[in-house]
């Protein structure tokens, strides 16, 4: 499961990063790197913000979820409008609007995997527990035919 603060933080970074270059002259061309993993982190936050808190989150707040939640969110939108002056200004016409399309479709990719991985987990997880069911099960009908015959 993404770590919604582990996604912001790589966020964070990813947009220095690219704000470092751009002003220190690089070419935004040459930044493939950062601009990857803004993307990648941008899919991340925007999967983990979708999934529900579990039982922990219930446990340790609504309210001081929801509040860190819409502190990240607005500063996931500070950094997105910061990235889009800096393509304005030193990009080519139109390279945000294509930056945002692969954006997009990494996020779609991403959560594609995401979804993949946890069900993945899910039906570990599933199967784990069937498994143990059915040990248990087969060991107490075991005992229970035991006791019966008079063995135990």
């Amino acid at each position: 499961m993404i770590d919604p603060l582990m996604a912001f933080a790589a966020l964070k970074t990813a947009s220095s990063t690219i704000s470092s270059a751009v002003k220190a002259g690089k070419d935004l061309a040459s930044l493939v790197g950062p601009i990857t993993r803004l993307a990648k982190a941008e899919a991340d936050l925007s999967f983990a913000a979708e999934k529900k808190g579990g039982i922990l989150g219930k446990l340790t707040g609504a309210e001081q979820t929801a509040i860190d939640a819409h502190f990240r969110k607005e500063e996931a939108n500070r950094i997105r409008d910061e990235m889009r002056e800096l393509f304005m200004l030193f990009g080519s016409p139109g390279q945000w609007e294509r930056l945002q399309a692969e954006i997009a479709a990494e996020r779609v990719r991403r959560k594609k995997a995401l979804e993949a991985e946890a069900h993945r987990k899910r039906r570990l997880k599933n199967m784990i527990i069937l498994t143990l069911s059915l040990v248990a099960a087969i060991t107490i009908l075991t005992l229970e035919i035991m006791y019966l015959k008079g063995a135990l």
